[in-house]
């Protein structure tokens, strides 16, 4: 099974500005991730976000370690808050399309009390969430990782509207499903770039 980590830097100083001019750097780091999958930058506003997937933690662990050093020694004397990482097996997956603009993601951080129920109903419901959800405009995936603490979902689209039109037809389906969940953290993002394994060639 998948497993995923999200950085959030919630003051990233020059970070966004100086990776958006090391995309090809960065690309090269990931090649030589052992199970690398896929990863993703995005700018926040105030701060920004990483999400990277790998076959398992291990190669999850060596991502956030040669994130760390990049960082260290290509921005050494910036003032960069150290990110709130959230990891964990990626539970559901509904990927609609790829589409090479930075996309629009939208990011909810749930406790182990609002995720718990939800992620039981979250992978019952995945086939009628994928039904909902099939032909909105915009939409590119759809994913849920289950942290053991609690939970992450990762939803992608062309646009904030797209993500938004998405989320008013699933919030209604799980809010029915689970009456009285208390609010949950909320982090909207620009996407900066995105590859995956098959877009990068590790070194012979």
């Amino acid at each position: 099974m998948t497993h995923v980590v999200v950085r959030l830097y919630s003051n990233s100083g020059p970070l966004v500005g100086r990776i958006r001019k090391s995309e090809a750097e960065v690309r090269a780091i990931m090649a030589e991730v052992p199970g690398f999958q896929a990863y993703g930058f995005a700018d926040t506003g105030s701060g920004a976000l990483s999400i990277t997937a790998c076959d398992d933690k291990a190669g999850c662990d060596e991502s956030v370690r040669r994130a760390a050093e990049w960082i260290k020694t290509n921005l050494p004397d910036a003032d960069i808050a150290p990110p709130r990482i959230f990891e964990g097996e990626r539970v559901v997956l509904i990927q609609h399309r790829v589409a090479p603009e930075p996309p629009h993601v939208a990011v909810r951080l749930f406790n182990a009390g609002v995720f718990d129920p939800a992620v039981t109903l979250l992978r019952e419901g995945e086939a009628e969430i994928r039904e909902l959800t099939t032909g909105l405009p915009g939409l590119r995936s759809y994913s849920v990782i289950n942290t053991g603490t609690g939970g992450v979902s990762i939803l992608v689209g062309d646009d904030k509207a797209s993500t938004d039109e998405v989320a008013r037809h699933v919030g209604p389906w799980i809010e029915a499903r689970l009456p009285g969940l208390p609010p949950v953290e909320r982090i909207e993002a620009e996407g900066v770039f995105r590859f995956t394994a098959d877009d990068v060639t590790a070194p012979a």
